[in-house]
């Protein structure tokens, strides 16, 4: 078998399994030798070392990513993860303005910060009510700084300094120091979309939710601007033609929108 017939093998096995993850996901335990057979074999050609190949490449590497992630609730497939985190940097290296591979880091990202999340609901109940309180307790702490001396000041003041403890918790600092970079690759691939005139209401949306996240686990003091983002991101995705919010993002521009005007 020569190189390209090994190439088109893999590419069979990758369409393996999309149509799995989009038919069958629950199989997909019987698909991780079929990854790890993929990345050997694609290992052994130039196939991702080819500059003119990268809307195959980044196909392939995504197909494998999903099923590396395929359940942000449990474990990654992490040997796959990880090679697919190798390829996504080698891709941007040669093409800094490719949209998928500049998204496609942030799923390898929000995986590990929902996790994160998750373990922190389960110490002190953080989660989509959470966003909410965040975005209230600034709104308070807001109003509280126009207040001298008042009972307000005082209980506004007390609620800030409990939310800012929750903040020095580990999960809460991993979770800023992933969601940063994140923000900054997602910011770059709507950049890169407007400019090739490729922008989806998807990636805007799931821009909004990354900021929202990074306001969600931030200091007060500095989250407005995270928050801001995340309202102006979700503006821009309702302006897309054919594009509808998910019915928690809508409901979420619609009650805090207009409070970040």
């Amino acid at each position: 078998m020569d190189e390209e017939q090994r190439i088109s093998a893999c590419k069979a096995s990758v369409r393996q399994l999309y149509t799995m993850l989009n038919s069958s996901p629950s199989d997909w335990r019987y698909y991780i030798v079929t990854a790890r057979g993929v990345i050997a074999s694609i290992e052994s050609t130039t196939f991702m070392h080819s500059s003119s190949r990268v809307a195959e490449q980044t196909w392939l590497v995504n197909g494998l990513q999903q099923l590396a992630y395929h359940d942000a609730d449990s474990e990654t497939v992490s040997d796959v993860a990880d090679w697919c985190t190798r390829q996504w940097l080698t891709i941007l290296q040669r093409h800094p303005d490719n949209v998928p591979a500049l998204n496609g880091p942030f799923t390898l990202l929000g995986s590990r910060v929902k996790n994160l999340l998750i373990v922190a609901q389960e110490s002190d109940r953080i989660g989509s009510q959470e966003l909410k309180h965040r975005l209230r307790e600034y709104i308070a702490w807001n109003k509280a700084q126009s207040m001298t001396g008042s009972e307000e000041e005082r209980q506004a003041s007390q609620a800030a300094i409990e939310a800012e403890a929750r903040l020095h918790t580990a999960d809460y600092v991993e979770a800023r120091g992933i969601l940063l970079p994140a923000t900054e690759y997602l910011n770059k691939a709507v950049e890169a979309a407007q400019a090739q005139n490729v922008l989806t209401g998807d990636l805007l949306a799931t821009t909004a939710e990354a900021y929202m996240s990074l306001g969600n686990v931030s200091y007060t003091r500095i989250n407005e601007q995270y928050f801001h983002q995340a309202i102006s991101y979700l503006r821009m995705a309702t302006n897309v033609p054919g594009y509808s919010l998910s019915p928690y993002l809508q409901q979420y521009l619609d009650d805090y929108g207009r409070l970040m005007e």
